[in-house]
């Protein structure tokens, strides 16, 4: 997807790093909901490094629809089913809380399929054409960034717009997770839940960093 290698490493290597603390922290939690909510992001960051290499191209775009498709709605099933322990929270201020995870994966689930999309338009312009490619997909230039980009006004406008919205959420959680690094972490008898408050800031920032990723990536294909 990113024929640039400068821009390709950086992507990846950021994508490398949340992937491993999205892991990292479903290790060290205690519930299952929370640990598999970790476990979601972890996947999704590895898709999306994935998705910077023409290899990862190759990989079927339906079967990842469809997981990241149950993922943005894990969330919101899981706040709806969850108890009452999170700071008093009623249900419908829980679900509203998940909504931008919700809206990540399903993002990730609409970029997937509309690639896939673009891509198989553009495998069937070059059976038609002896060379060229139609549809979307291009060769990429030595200038470009991205080897391809989407089919259609109506894509590359939802891309446009989804980019704006990624962007704007990852300056809500970059902005949320630097004011909280910069409380000091309250002291409390209880050691899991001071650690659980300790590393919300580091969750925000990695957020954050993925949800410009992906403002990132509609940027490229649109």
């Amino acid at each position: 997807m990113i024929s640039a290698p400068g821009l390709r490493w950086i992507l990846t290597a950021a994508l490398v790093a949340l992937t491993f603390h999205a892991l990292w922290r479903a290790v060290r939690t205690s519930g299952a909901a929370e640990r598999v909510s970790h476990l979601l992001h972890a996947a999704m960051a590895a898709a999306m490094a994935a998705m910077c290499w023409p290899q990862g191209m190759e990989m079927p775009a339906v079967p990842q629809v469809i997981f990241f498709v149950a993922a943005a709605l894990w969330f919101p099933a899981a706040a709806a089913a969850g108890g009452q322990e999170s700071g008093g929270r009623s249900r419908s201020q829980r679900i509203l809380a998940t909504l931008p995870h919700t809206a990540v994966m399903a993002g990730m689930a609409w970029m997937l399929h509309a690639m896939g999309q673009s891509m198989d338009g553009a495998e069937q312009a070059s059976a038609d054409m002896d060379h060229g490619a139609a549809g979307g997909h291009h060769s990429a230039a030595p200038a470009d960034l991205a080897s391809m980009s989407l089919h259609g006004a109506t894509q590359q406008t939802v891309s446009g717009i989804l980019a704006t919205v990624f962007l704007a959420l990852s300056l809500w959680w970059l902005v949320r997770g630097l004011d909280g690094a910069r409380k000091p972490v309250p002291v409390s008898a209880e050691p899991a839940r001071a650690r659980a408050v300790e590393h919300v800031p580091g969750d925000l920032l990695c957020h954050g960093v993925m949800a410009l990723v992906m403002a990132v990536m509609f940027v490229l294909v649109a």
